[in-house]
C-alpha cells in the first residue's frame, strides 16, 4: 500500500494501479480486505475517468460495503444512464446501485445529496483516515475527499440523489431501499453517543482506581487518545441533519 500511495503522490498513476493490484491480489476476493487497496484503486480510476475500469472493479466485488465502491459505482451508471446514454446502461440499474449504496451507508446519502448544509458544520474531517465501511466517520471521509467533487461536477446527480432520498422517505420505491434505511441514521447516533458516554465512564472509573492505587504516574493518566473523536463528528452531523429538516428541504 505505501508503494501505491508513494506512487500517486508522484503521479505515476500506472505504478500506483500495479501496486494497488498486488495489495487487492493479496486480500483475495473476500469481505475481510486488510488493505483499502479497493478503494484506492475506485479513487484512482474515477480522478482518471476510466469507467470501465471503475466498472470491472465494483462487479469483481459485489459484496463490498464500501462507501467508495458502492457511490462511485451509483455514480458511474448514473453517468452511462443519464448523460451519456450508452447502450445497456438504465434507470433501473443505475436506480439499484444507489439502493445499494444507500443501505450501505445512509450518511453518505444525506452528506451528498445536502453538501452545503454539512458543510457548514463539519470540522476536523481531515482527521479522518480509512474509516471502517458503512460508519458515519467513512461517509465524511468520503464526501470531504475529492469524491464529492465528482458528484457535483456531474450534471443532474445532486438532483438525483436527492430526489431519490424524498421518494424513498415519501414511501415510494428506488430499488430495494426502504425508508427504515434512510431513517436509520438517527438511531445509529444515538448508539454511538450511548456507547460513547459509556467508554468515557469507564475509562474515568479506571482512571480514578488508578489513582486510589497510585499504579499509573500524572503524563500517563494526561495522555488523550488519537482516535478522532466520533461524539464530535456525531454532534456535527445531527446538526445538519436538523437544519436539512428544520429547512423543509427533505419534503420538497
Amino acid at each position: 500500500m505505501q508503494l501505491g500511495m508513494l506512487q500517486l503522490e508522484a503521479r505515476k498513476f500506472k505504478g500506483a494501479r500495479e501496486a494497488f493490484k498486488e495489495c487487492m491480489d493479496l486480500d483475495g476476493d473476500g469481505n475481510n480486505a486488510i488493505t483499502t487497496a479497493r478503494q484506492r484503486l475506485m479513487r484512482l480510476f474515477l480522478e482518471a475517468n476510466k469507467p470501465a475500469s471503475a466498472r470491472r472493479l465494483w462487479e469483481k466485488f459485489p459484496e463490498d460495503r464500501s462507501a467508495w465502491i458502492r457511490y462511485s459505482a451509483a455514480l458511474v451508471e448514473y453517468v452511462s444512464w443519464s448523460i451519456l446514454e450508452e447502450e445497456g446502461s438504465n434507470q433501473q440499474t443505475a436506480e439499484d446501485l444507489l439502493s445499494n449504496a444507500i443501505q450501505c451507508n445512509p450518511f453518505c446519502a444525506y452528506y451528498i445529496a445536502f453538501h452545503p448544509k454539512f458543510e457548514e458544520v463539519m470540522e476536523y474531517a481531515d482527521e479522518i483516515e480509512d474509516a471502517d465501511a458503512g460508519t458515519l466517520e467513512e461517509a465524511i471521509e468520503y464526501c470531504t475527499s475529492e469524491q464529492i467533487g465528482h458528484w457535483i461536477g456531474t450534471d443532474g446527480a445532486i438532483d438525483w440523489i436527492r430526489k431519490a432520498i424524498r421518494c424513498i422517505l415519501n414511501g415510494g420505491v428506488v430499488g430495494k431501499c426502504k425508508r427504515s434505511h434512510l431513517e436509520s441514521w438517527s438511531s445509529i447516533l444515538t448508539k454511538i453517543e450511548f456507547e460513547y458516554e459509556s467508554s468515557q465512564q469507564e475509562q474515568d472509573n479506571q482512571t480514578e482506581q488508578q489513582h486510589r492505587n497510585n499504579d499509573a504516574n500524572n503524563d500517563d493518566l494526561s495522555e488523550s487518545s488519537s482516535e478522532p473523536d466520533i461524539l464530535m463528528y456525531a454532534g456535527m452531523f445531527r446538526t445538519a441533519m436538523e437544519m436539512i429538516q428544520d429547512s423543509g428541504e427533505l419534503n420538497a
